[in-house]
């Protein structure tokens, strides 16, 4: 617990919490950084605050705070009589809002080594984040009580001073080494054409080069956005339905898959010339196709998360 502090430093190093409830209130002025996966955290009464959280396995609710800016991946996130917060997301589910003004989203971007085996602790994917499917359960006619972040916005608060003793050495909020990728959410696309790019598992395990790939692309093609990605089980016939062939029917029962929909000018044949010689990655062969195989694709991943 975090209780009552003002304009201090606070920071829980990775195997401090250990998968425990966390609870931080009453602060004011403060840094906190929490580097370890968290069981749930409520946050109340806290202003001009900026606060780092590891993965949560189940909730963070945040309650009567303003002026802050937050951090965090969860299964669940909410908050209710709040002000004035940008949050820096990764959620499971959709994120909810009530009662709260003047919000503002951003995703998670964030390294640290010891992160990625955190999220396995605690059960939550590194693609399944819809930190821009904002629902607020009391809209005022008119009026937005939430916006989405510029994509240039940087979220420097988020690496402790040198002057402030942490022994943390490989922190980073560079969006090409951040654990969760990049997406563009819900923000205008700057072109019409989008592709599917589907990643098998093998052996059980989701592809290794879905992390390779979205780096490449960072890389060789920055002008192509990352729109929005999934890891999901399908059955064959799904699979079937959505690619339109069945030739991925036995791989798709290995294990889960992992989508990405790009966006981009010729982004089918980029996808394509990024990919060949690979049999486990399927690509849409053309942006008439990928738009509807993503369309079918993300309403049956929904509709298996949803369950």
């Amino acid at each position: 617990m975090v209780d009552g502090a003002i304009s201090k430093t606070i920071c829980r190093l990775p195997d401090s919490v250990k998968g425990q409830q966390f609870i931080i209130q009453n602060c004011k002025s403060c840094n906190i950084f929490v580097f370890d996966h968290m069981a749930s955290v409520t946050i109340d009464d806290c202003t001009d605050c900026c606060i780092f959280l590891g993965p949560i396995k189940s909730s963070v609710f945040i309650r009567d705070c303003s002026n802050c800016r937050v951090m965090v991946a969860c299964q669940q996130f909410r908050t209710r009589d709040c002000r004035h917060l940008e949050i820096f997301l990764c959620c499971m589910t959709q994120p909810i809002i009530e009662s709260s003004t003047g919000m503002k989203f951003a995703c998670f971007q964030y390294f640290y080594s010891q992160l990625e085996d955190q999220f396995q602790k605690s059960g939550l994917s590194l693609y399944n984040n819809n930190w821009s499917d904002i629902h607020d359960f009391t809209p005022v006619p008119d009026e937005r009580n939430y916006c989405i972040l510029p994509q240039d916005t940087q979220p420097d608060c988020f690496i402790p001073n040198q002057a402030e003793g942490l022994v943390m050495e490989d922190l980073s909020i560079e969006k090409n080494k951040s654990v969760i990728p990049c997406t563009l959410g819900k923000r205008r696309k700057q072109h019409d054409e989008s592709c599917l790019v589907v990643f098998f598992s093998q052996e059980k395990t989701p592809s290794t080069g879905v992390r390779s790939f979205i780096t490449k692309m960072a890389e060789g093609h920055g002008d192509c956005e990352l729109i929005q990605s999934k890891e999901v089980n399908l059955q064959p016939a799904e699979a079937e339905n959505i690619l339109g062939t069945n030739i991925y029917n036995t791989f798709v029962t290995q294990g889960p898959v992992v989508g990405l929909e790009y966006n981009g000018d010729n982004i089918c044949n980029i996808c394509h010339n990024m990919t060949k010689g690979q049999q486990r990655i399927f690509v849409s062969h053309e942006a008439t196709v990928a738009k509807k195989q993503i369309e079918n694709f993300y309403n049956v991943a929904q509709m298996h998360l949803a369950i």
